[in-house]
This record gives C-alpha cells, sequence and structure tokens, in this order.
C-alpha cells in the first residue's frame, strides 16, 4: 500500500452526486484542520457536503461555482453551478429575474436550457422585516421560505431545533468548530405544513426526497451569489 509523503499535497477530492446531497454548505474548505492535520486544505467554492476521514472532517465537492470556459450558451446567466471541477459542464443556473408588484422572480434552467422550476423573492408584508421566498417545481406543491420570527410567531418551534443540531455540529463555511453569528435562519414547508428545507446563511438542509436538489443549490446562489 502506497504511504503518502509528510509533505506531499493532498489530491483534490472526488466529486459526490448531488441528486441525494441532504446536508450542504457553500464554501472553498475540502479538509478541515485537526490534530493529524496541521493546517486547512482549501480548493475551489463549490457546493459540500461533509465526510469523515482517518485525519479529520473533509467537504467534498458536488456543484462547482467558476468561470465558464468560451463564451456563455444563449439564455444562460452568470448565476450557475457547473458538475465537474473544470467548470465545463452546467448544472444549473438561474436568470437575473423580472420584477412585479415588488416580487421577483426567477427561473432556474439546467444545462440544456430547459426550465426546473422558479424561485420567488416576496418583500416584507406588514411587520415583517425580512422577506418571504417561494420555489415552485413543477408536479410538486409550492414551498414557502419564512424567516425566524416568523415561524415563532407560527409556534414552528420543532424546525429550530433540528437545525440547531446542524449548526452545532460545526458544519460552517469553514469547518472550524466555532461560533459565528449566525444569519437569519429560513424554513421551508409546504402547503399543508410539512417542513421541506431549512436555511441559514451558507448552510442547508433538505428533508424530502422530492425536491430538485438544482433548486436549493439555485437559492444558495441567489442569496450568495
Amino acid at each position: 500500500m502506497a504511504v503518502r509523503k509528510r509533505n506531499e499535497p493532498d489530491a483534490p477530492l472526488a466529486t459526490v452526486d448531488w441528486r441525494d446531497v441532504e446536508r450542504f454548505v457553500l464554501g472553498t474548505l475540502e479538509r478541515a484542520r485537526s490534530p493529524k492535520r496541521p493546517r486547512d486544505v482549501r480548493g475551489p467554492m463549490a457546493v459540500r457536503v461533509r465526510q469523515d476521514d482517518p485525519l479529520g472532517a473533509v467537504f467534498a465537492p458536488c456543484a462547482f461555482r467558476g468561470a465558464l470556459t468560451g463564451p456563455l450558451p444563449s439564455g444562460v446567466s452568470e448565476k450557475r453551478w457547473f458538475e465537474d471541477r473544470e467548470c465545463l459542464r452546467v448544472l444549473c443556473h438561474v436568470d437575473d429575474g423580472v420584477e412585479e408588484g415588488g416580487v421577483r422572480r426567477h427561473q432556474v434552467k439546467d444545462g440544456s436550457g430547459a426550465v426546473i422550476g422558479t424561485i420567488e423573492r416576496h418583500p416584507p408584508q406588514g411587520r415583517r422585516k425580512r422577506p418571504s421566498w417561494r420555489i415552485q417545481q413543477p408536479g410538486h406543491p409550492e414551498i414557502v421560505g419564512r424567516s425566524d420570527g416568523e415561524l415563532i410567531a407560527r409556534g414552528l418551534v420543532g424546525v429550530f431545533e433540528f437545525a440547531e443540531e446542524f449548526v452545532s455540529g460545526a458544519l460552517v463555511g469553514d469547518g472550524r468548530a466555532r461560533k459565528p453569528k449566525k444569519p437569519p435562519l429560513i424554513g421551508w414547508r409546504d402547503e399543508s405544513g410539512n417542513s421541506v428545507m431549512i436555511s441559514r446563511g451558507k448552510e442547508h438542509t433538505v428533508r424530502v426526497a422530492w425536491l430538485d436538489r438544482r433548486l436549493a443549490f439555485a437559492f444558495a446562489l441567489l442569496g450568495h451569489g
């Protein structure tokens, strides 16, 4: 068995399948510093999934953010994720959106230009201090994303318990076990009140199998692109 030399650089992490991702974070960290690893190892900006490794936590990529080689295909915006590290195959992209009545509506398309779904940003209403979001995926119920204050007002505390467990697990952008200032939490629910997804800053948890992960990636890109 080959043994890696002490100063030999780590090979890039293998890309994982994006289709079944449940918890992901946006970031450049690939290998987190640990007692067995003296420093962080970083890579390209990507959607990343935490995995265990003998030397410490690693964050495997499943979609990459980068510049497309050559001219943009017709209708492809700058907001996009790629399937490969070389950024040659577009996984999905989000258009610049159109605004009507204060609602901004974005289409999400795959690499061939076919529509996957839409994402809407609605302005704050009444006493709400933050906007709300809608994701529409053909063949499935619309899901609504609202911020933490509204969730508390509606008594949806269970969503917070799940999210706190996730956040406290140190799955943060740089992988270090610390407690940064927490961005607003968004709980996503369908028309029946079922929890579909949880978003907090660059961290996202998908709780149902039917949600197309590319829509979750697209929302993350809108908030942090």
